[in-house]
C-alpha cells in the first residue's frame, strides 16, 4: 500500500465530507433568488427548487465529462467534442423546465445529430464510427447519471427518504445513505482486497480480488439497511427493500469501478486526471456513483410503483 498516497486520500476526506455533507443537505434554492414571474413560469415543474445539492452533481458531472473528452483528444486532436457539453446542458436545463416538450427519443436523436457532425466535418481519416461511437457512449452515461443524482431531491425518493429533521444539516440523510453505502463499499473493498485479497478475478483491474467485493457488498448492505430503518418511512417501504438496495450499491458500485478501469486500460492511462489528490480524477473517484445512482433511482421509483399503498 502507497502510505504517501493513503495520506493525500485521507487528507481530501477530512475537508471533503463536511463540505459535501453541508452541501447535499443545504435547504436553501437558488430558484427563491428569480423574480416571481419567472416562480410562477416554473411551477408546473414538482422539482422546482435548484438546490447547492443539485450544482454539485452537475458540477461533477461537467468535470467528469471533460475527464472523458480529454482522453478522447488523445486520438483525436482534431475534433469538436465540445458539442456535447451543449447538449448536456440542455438535458439538464430540460430537467427544470416545466412541461418539456422533447422526449426521451428526440434528446437522443439530437445528439446523434450532434455526433455525427463532429465525425464527418472533424474525423476525417481518424475511423468516425469509433470515434463517433467513444463519444456517445461516454456522452449518454454521464448524461443517465447526473439526471439520476438530480432526481434524488425529488419523488419518488423523497417518498422513500422523507424528511424526519427540520434541521439543515439533517434534511438529506436518504441521500447521504446512498452515497455513504457507495463510497464505504469502494473503501472496504480497497482495504480488505490490500490486507486480505488473495483470489483475483478480474483481469479488468488485477487488484481486485474476491475477498474485497465481498467485504465491499456487505458494508453496502449494512449501511442502506441501517439507514433505512432510521430514515425510510417504513410503514411503506418494507425493511427489505433497503437490504435488497444496499445489495444492489454493492454490486453495482464496484462495477462501475471496473467500468473505469476498463476505459483506462483503453486509453492506457493510470488515472483519468490528477484533478483529485491521492484519488486521481473525477471519474476516478465517483465512477461508483456515476453507475449506481441510475441503479438506485430505477428501483426505487420500481418499488414505488409496486408497494400497496
Amino acid at each position: 500500500m502507497n502510505i504517501a498516497n493513503l495520506k493525500k486520500r485521507v487528507f481530501f476526506v477530512l475537508w471533503a465530507i463536511p463540505l459535501a455533507w453541508w452541501i447535499i443537505n443545504s435547504n436553501f434554492s437558488f430558484f427563491s433568488l428569480l423574480p416571481e414571474s419567472v416562480k410562477t413560469l416554473l411551477s408546473g415543474r414538482h422539482n422546482v427548487d435548484l438546490f447547492p445539492g443539485h450544482l454539485l452533481a452537475i458540477t461533477v458531472a461537467f468535470l467528469a465529462c471533460y475527464e472523458y473528452l480529454q482522453l478522447l483528444k488523445q486520438l483525436y486532436p482534431k475534433n469538436a467534442f465540445w458539442l456535447v457539453y451543449i447538449w448536456l446542458a440542455l438535458q439538464i436545463i430540460s430537467y427544470f423546465i416545466p412541461d418539456n416538450f422533447l422526449r426521451m427519443q428526440h434528446d437522443i436523436y439530437i445528439l446523434l445529430i450532434f455526433i455525427a457532425f463532429e465525425a464527418f466535418l472533424w474525423g476525417k481519416h481518424t475511423g468516425r464510427w469509433k470515434r463517433a461511437s467513444l463519444l456517445f457512449s461516454g456522452t449518454i452515461f454521464l448524461a443517465i447519471a447526473v439526471l439520476s443524482m438530480l432526481d434524488f431531491y425529488s419523488l419518488p425518493f423523497q417518498k422513500v427518504f422523507p424528511r424526519q429533521f427540520n434541521h439543515t444539516m439533517l434534511s438529506q440523510l436518504g441521500i447521504v445513505t446512498v452515497l455513504t453505502a457507495i463510497f464505504l463499499c469502494d473503501s472496504a473493498a480497497f482495504f480488505a482486497g490490500n490486507f486480505f485479497g488473495k483470489h483475483h478475478f478480474s483481469s479488468i483491474s488485477p487488484k481486485k480480488t474476491i475477498e474485497g467485493g465481498i467485504a465491499g457488498l456487505i458494508t453496502a448492505i449494512i449501511i442502506c439497511s441501517l439507514g433505512w430503518y432510521f430514515f425510510a418511512d417504513r410503514s411503506t417501504y418494507h425493511l427489505i427493500f433497503g437490504i435488497i438496495m444496499g445489495g444492489l450499491i454493492g454490486i453495482f458500485a464496484q462495477i462501475g469501478d471496473m467500468l473505469v478501469s476498463l476505459i483506462k486500460r483503453y486509453f492506457q492511462v493510470k488515472d483519468t486526471s490528477n484533478m483529485i489528490p491521492g484519488h486521481g480524477g473525477i471519474l476516478d473517484r465517483f465512477d461508483s456513483l456515476f453507475f449506481t445512482a441510475p441503479v438506485v433511482h430505477l428501483f426505487i421509483t420500481i418499488i414505488d410503483k409496486i408497494v400497496i399503498k
